[in-house]
């Protein structure tokens, strides 16, 4: 008995194949993980970078043009094409508050970023077969007149 014992523990033969097929599934979610969630992180800053440009154009404008405000965001947007849509897909609100006070003029961004792999819908961050998220920016600054 104690000889049919050490045969068992001593034939590993498919053990290793095993063991680098588990661990190549792990080390690959983990990189298109870290590959996705930079993606939205460029996508993110984008907006709002976006979302400040035009804000700060329609602050030093004196009459408010919501045309040239979103033309302007689109613009700075339109560089991110790295696996997703430019910026003409998605919402651009322009308010102007020039009867508040202070009077400013806010632009508030909203995008919907398409993930590549299942990670975002594994972590709870998007609902159904969609894979995607909606990302907002918005930024707000006073007029200088």
């Amino acid at each position: 008995m104690d000889m049919r014992r050490r045969t068992f523990l001593e034939k590993q033969d498919g053990s290793v194949i095993l063991e680098t097929a588990l661990m190549i599934a792990v080390l690959l979610m983990l990189t298109f993980g870290m590959v996705d969630f930079g993606r939205v992180m460029y996508a993110s800053n984008s907006l709002v970078s976006a979302a400040r440009e035009g804000a700060r154009a329609g602050a030093v404008q004196s009459p408010v043009d919501a045309a040239a405000i979103k033309a302007i965001a689109e613009s700075r947007f339109n560089s991110f094409t790295f696996g997703g849509d430019n910026l003409k897909d998605a919402d651009v609100a322009v308010t102007d508050n020039s009867g508040s006070s202070p009077p400013s003029v806010k632009v508030v961004i909203t995008y919907s970023f398409k993930w590549i792999t299942p990670m975002a819908r594994l972590m709870g961050w998007t609902s159904g077969a969609s894979f995607a998220s909606t990302l907002h920016a918005s930024a707000e600054y006073r007029y200088e007149q």
